[in-house]
């Protein structure tokens, strides 16, 4: 019978496992077993939506071959990953955590997917998310609450709320998400791990439903900032390795933190660990400097895009409204409220707050504001005490996610503090195009912080 030291060492991060298995010392058939025992260890918190086992180990089982005598597909050669359910996979249904039909979606794998098999990944199981990805807390009457694993009774953050706490848990080493107006980063944030949504179109969503197609991006939800920018090469099919990600070569980043956009933003908490992080950033030699952020309300300035949901869902909301929830019904048929002419008064608005986001940065590395405006609420919670006194939660939320998804400029959450347990994020914004900017400095951020 094996012992407790015969069990084989299972690595931390993704970079470690697949180093492991490049090196012989750790298997992909050991990866695998390892991530099913915390699916079935872990599913009080009902992370994932779609499983096959047997397909995972037997996919395994060839990784497993194939490393001993070749070749190695890629950097991602023998590692699981998760899924979010709104992207195809073969041999896998796509339900998008609804009760009402989708619309077709094409191809039947998505490319994002099938980038990542390239590259050796192995799709393990599909995640649960936020019904169609409309909403921002993780709740689901469709296919129930995804749970924060840092403590159940709270949110795990939408809509990739499956894909956040599976990786934070260990079921597998990373996840595909999807980020419209913070449904990356958000559940990153309350999960504490690291979510990157890249710049607009720097990832195919070909092959996944759709919510708002102009704002629509998809990344990677990993452990650790090396590790996303692992799988956002792969995913984006940039060439080459990651790039170097801890030499400035120059000194420490140039910070700027828009102070009068956060003022009365966040909870007295989050307030707190936010200006003892940046007097941390200063203290081990980066510069800190506020800047005007004037982009308005940026979550009122994206509702007119609503429109793009309804034609996605359009079908459905004309033959059976029912199947929808409530709260997405409604906030599906707000698109149809909406004129051309504001709509096109948004769409210029989105190069109006890319400039301006642009302009903020124009002396700067990268703009530091947090993820969320607090800590992960009790589930069910809509409105949250701010600096500024009680606010509604998505609307708070939004207020911060919403400027980097409506401009589509790069943006990283990873983990910088925690509050009563509970972890909150850091956003790190980077002009569009300069994705692995972002990537840059959030490493240097995160060596930083364990320095």
């Amino acid at each position: 019978m094996p012992t407790e030291s015969d069990r084989p060492i299972i690595p931390p991060t993704l970079a470690a496992a697949a180093a492991a298995v490049r090196a012989g010392t750790c298997s992909p058939v050991a990866l695998v077993e390892d991530a099913l025992a915390r699916v079935a260890r872990f599913q009080d918190l009902n992370t994932i939506a779609f499983l096959d086992a047997d397909r995972a180990l037997a996919e395994a089982r060839v990784l497993e071959r194939e490393a001993r005598s070749g070749p190695i597909r890629g950097p991602l050669h023998g590692v699981p990953i998760t899924v979010k359910d709104l992207f195809n996979v073969r041999g896998m249904p796509t339900k998008a955590g609804a009760n009402a039909p989708l619309p077709p979606i094409e191809p039947d794998e998505a490319i994002a997917v099938t980038r990542l098999r390239e590259a050796g990944a192995i799709i393990l199981a599909k995640t649960n998310m936020q019904e169609i990805a409309l909403g921002l807390n993780g709740e689901n009457p469709w296919t129930g609450d995804v749970k924060n694993p840092h403590d159940p009774a709270h949110q795990a953050g939408g809509s990739s709320s499956g894909s956040a706490a599976a990786t934070a848990i260990g079921i597998g080493y990373g996840s595909l998400g999807s980020d419209t107006a913070g449904s990356i980063r958000l559940p990153a944030s309350f999960c504490g791990v690291v979510g990157f949504k890249p710049s607009f179109g720097a990832v195919s969503l070909e092959g996944a439903l759709a919510l708002i197609p102009s704002c629509d991006h998809a990344g990677p939800i990993t452990r650790t900032v090396a590790d996303a920018a692992t799988m956002f090469a792969v995913l984006s099919a940039r060439r080459g390795a990651p790039p170097a990600l801890w030499d400035f070569g120059d000194g420490a980043p140039r910070f700027v933190v828009p102070r009068a956009y956060l003022a009365g933003a966040l909870t007295p908490d989050v307030r707190a660990a936010f200006e003892a992080f940046v007097a941390r950033l200063e203290a081990v030699g980066a510069s800190v400097a506020d800047v005007m952020l004037d982009i308005g309300n940026a979550g009122e300035a994206f509702l007119p895009l609503r429109a793009e949901s309804v034609m996605v869902h359009r079908r459905a909301l004309e033959t059976q409204p029912e199947a929808f929830a409530p709260g997405v019904r409604e906030a599906l048929m707000r698109g149809y409220q909406f004129s051309a002419v504001q709509y096109l008064e948004a769409k210029q608005r989105q190069g109006e707050m890319r400039a301006a986001l642009h302009r903020a940065l124009q002396d700067a590395d990268a703009l530091l504001m947090p993820s969320a405006p607090c800590v992960a609420p009790l589930r069910g919670t809509v409105e949250i005490g701010l600096e500024s006194g009680a606010k509604n939660l998505r609307q708070a939320i939004l207020h911060l996610t919403a400027p980097a998804a409506f401009a589509g400029v790069p943006a990283l959450s990873l983990p910088f503090a925690q509050c009563d347990g509970l972890p909150v994020g850091v956003q790190v914004i980077t002009p569009f195009g300069e994705d692995e900017r972002a990537l840059h400095v959030g490493a240097w951020i995160e060596r930083a912080l364990v320095e």
